[in-house]
């Protein structure tokens, strides 16, 4: 395989994500009413790469669904102006409102989004953002070939 330069936010903020999942986990279970209760979850030495390569392929299916891909490409386009409003992603993807919940609740799980409540808006975190850059310009390599092999 040849090495690809990726974009650090990408693997930065994929990691970020899973050492607050663990922090979290780690916190919770502190919170046990049992003595003798389940163990929190923990990353052993030599589990990096499982948890990793997990998460990973979790992230990209959950970006590459062509409904979260079109939301957090709209996401991505109105950062600067803080983001899309929950109603103009209901109008994007034709989805009611409980669907573009869910599906931004999924986003922001595997870390590649944010919801500001107060606003009501959905923004991408820098992961969901390096990885949308990503699926956009390999859509564009592919239509490129596909152009080039139809004219030729």
């Amino acid at each position: 395989m040849t090495a690809t330069r990726l974009p650090p936010e990408l693997a930065r903020g994929l990691a970020a994500r899973l050492r607050d999942a663990l922090d979290a986990a780690v916190r919770l279970a502190s919170f046990s009413f049992e003595e003798n209760g389940p163990p929190p979850p923990e990353l052993i030495d030599g589990q990096e790469s499982g948890v990793a390569r997990d998460f990973v392929l979790r992230a990209v299916a959950g970006a590459s669904d062509p409904s979260n891909h079109r939301l957090l490409v709209a996401a991505h386009a109105e950062e600067e102006a803080g983001g899309v409003t929950v109603e103009r992603l209901c109008e994007l993807l034709e989805l009611p409102r409980l669907a573009i919940t869910e599906r931004v609740n999924e986003l922001i799980q595997l870390g590649l989004a944010a919801r500001d409540l107060k606003r009501d808006t959905v923004v991408c975190r820098p992961a969901g953002a390096a990885l949308t850059e990503l699926l956009v310009e390999l859509e564009g390599e592919v239509a490129g070939w596909l152009a080039k092999r139809k004219r030729g």
